[in-house]
């Protein structure tokens, strides 16, 4: 294996596309329930936000694996000899000081959008370094890898929360509890179904490595998988199930090739179901640019890039997603 190579292998790079598609849905979704009835506008300082938060998510991302590498390099050594560690390319404290300065710099881009944001960017670095001292030892470090993905969203949704304006509202005697309970449930069930979506991906994958996989426990993984639909659907198919439908078609059709197809050899399957993370974005992120443009009578999807990016950058990321996994390992 090549220095290059392994190393992008260290970073999974076959699902930085996801990252990157998570932290946009999590920070549309905000933009959408804070800028009602505006949602038309979107200026530079969206798109700079996005940048830098997806920077910022990527960050994080790439320091948990590292820091993941790091601490396995012993277990590899026995196990897995061929990476990058426990074969010698690169001598461990390069990888531990890289997830340090990392996990700086997620942080601080967070920080630049918002002191929410940067309080969650660190609640997502404790979840990694849980992850990475359990996971190996307990079957239950799935959840807080689990919740390092869906804090994704919770980051980039809280940067776009306008504070000083619900301040002004309580000021002038305004009721904003309500409004604020129901923002904050939308965003709750955005992470509800990418959380089990990764949690079920993980299960999932271990229950089918075994020879004879306990009934129950693989049962409970597949229904996970398949609970995104209902959780990040649940807000608009009231409104607009048409919509609705169109989000969850390509997850569907996915998840049934995975279930069916890409089953067999494990690494196969577990890498088709990482690249079926943004399709679990597309599920939300499809009906609300297109429900959105219904609304708008003078103007079209087309017209408004930040909704044709929303609708889009899913899609997009998963097409990288399995063009990278010919490069490097997804997981």
């Amino acid at each position: 294996m090549s220095r290059l190579r392994a190393l992008l292998a260290t970073l999974r790079i076959a699902n930085a596309p996801s990252v990157v598609s998570n932290v946009w849905l999590g920070y549309m979704a905000g933009w959408m329930v804070w800028s009602y009835p505006f949602w038309h506008r979107f200026d530079t300082s969206g798109w700079k936000s996005l940048g830098i938060l997806s920077t910022a998510g990527l960050c994080l991302y790439f320091a948990g694996n590292l820091a993941n590498d790091w601490f396995d390099r012993n277990w590899d050594k026995v196990r897995r000899p061929e990476r990058a560690l426990p074969s010698g390319l690169f001598p461990p404290s390069l990888y531990i000081t890289a997830a340090a300065v990392l996990s700086l710099a997620g942080v601080g881009l967070a920080a630049m959008e918002s002191l929410a944001s940067a309080i969650c960017a660190l609640v997502i670095l404790s979840l990694i370094s849980v992850y990475t001292w359990f996971h190996k030892k307990a079957i239950w470090a799935v959840v807080p890898m689990g919740l390092c993905r869906a804090g994704l969203y919770a980051m980039a949704f809280l940067a776009t929360w306008p504070i000083w304006d619900l301040h002004d509202q309580a000021y002038r005697g305004l009721d904003i509890t309500g409004m604020v309970v129901t923002r904050l449930g939308i965003i709750a069930t955005l992470m509800t179904g990418l959380f089990c979506y990764i949690v079920g991906l993980s299960l999932s994958a271990r229950y089918e490595g075994m020879e004879y996989p306990p009934p129950g426990p693989l049962v409970v993984s597949k229904t996970l998988l398949f609970l995104p639909i209902l959780a990040m659907s649940c807000w608009i198919m009231p409104q607009s199930p048409v919509f609705g439908i169109i989000g969850m078609t390509p997850f569907l059709i996915w998840l049934t090739l995975c279930l069916t197809r890409f089953r067999k050899p494990i690494p196969r399957y577990v890498s088709a179901l990482l690249a079926g993370i943004p399709l679990v974005d597309f599920v939300a992120a499809a009906p609300i640019a297109l429900y959105i443009d219904g609304e708008l009578i003078e103007q079209n999807l087309w017209d408004l890039p930040h909704l044709s990016a929303l609708l889009i950058l899913p899609l997009i990321a998963f097409v990288l997603g399995r063009l990278l996994q010919k490069v490097a390992p997804a997981t």
